[in-house]
């Protein structure tokens, strides 16, 4: 791994380094394809994250007509749900400002296998068939190492589809739609947000340790950038 680590002081300033960031990565992408096309994550740093993105301070930074959302993954629940990851962005963020394509994952639909393969197909036409590259994929990550829907020991970590429908034992929501490591791995950035000191460990083990048991150590873009933006507490470890 040769990830770019960003120190913050605190989660809001998480936030704010990763608006940066997306800044400097849709300006590079506007310029190369005309086109941004990024992929979200649930949680709540990303919540403060598009709440900032929509915010007076940084939405007239953005050409939003000119981007393209996808999700890295989904739970298996309605888009109303307050689980819904789709939810939380269209809520915090895309209804407050004029994004372009917007293509929630069908997490929802009643066989997630067929699910998982008409994401595939809505990615491959947006794509190059023999290319999904996208410009930013946000993630975030579990204590237990997991990123997007991808945990650890789970058969989804040695797939070759683009698309995987999980189950997680022991989950409160198993059933999931998920981005593989195929994906992940073929961008030209994929960017960690992770807050709060109980993830402290976890981060050592994967930065440092790079153990490789645990999902979010094996996401390393193959010509892209791996960004890590962690807040005080989250890092706490690796200044030891």
């Amino acid at each position: 791994m040769n990830p770019e680590i960003i120190y913050c002081e605190y989660p809001e300033d998480v936030a704010d380094a990763a608006a940066s960031v997306i800044l400097e990565l849709q300006k590079e992408a506007l310029a190369e394809r005309g086109v941004f096309r990024i992929a979200l994550s649930g949680g709540s740093t990303p919540k403060e994250l598009f709440e900032l993105l929509a915010s007076e301070d940084w939405r007239d930074e953005f050409e939003w007509p000119q981007w393209e959302v996808f999700w890295c993954d989904e739970r298996a629940v309605p888009k109303s749900s307050n689980d819904s990851n789709y939810k939380l962005a269209h809520d915090n963020l895309l209804s407050k400002v004029p994004v372009g394509e917007v293509f929630p994952m069908p997490a929802d639909s009643i066989n997630l296998n067929d699910a998982a393969e008409s994401y595939a197909r809505t990615l491959r036409s947006r794509f190059l068939p023999e290319s999904v590259m996208f410009d930013c994929i946000l993630l975030g990550m579990g204590s237990d190492g997991h990123t997007a829907s991808l945990f650890p020991g789970t058969s989804a970590l040695e797939s070759g589809a683009l698309v995987e429908a999980v189950e997680i034992p022991n989950n409160p929501i198993p059933k999931r739609l998920t981005f593989t490591l195929r994906v992940l791995n073929s961008a030209r950035a994929c960017v960690f947000l992770v807050t709060g000191e109980e993830k402290s460990n976890t981060v050592f083990q994967v930065l440092k340790e790079e153990d490789y048991r645990l999902p979010a150590t094996r996401v390393n873009p193959d010509e892209g950038r791996l960004i890590w933006i962690l807040d005080e507490a989250a890092a706490d470890e690796l200044y030891e």
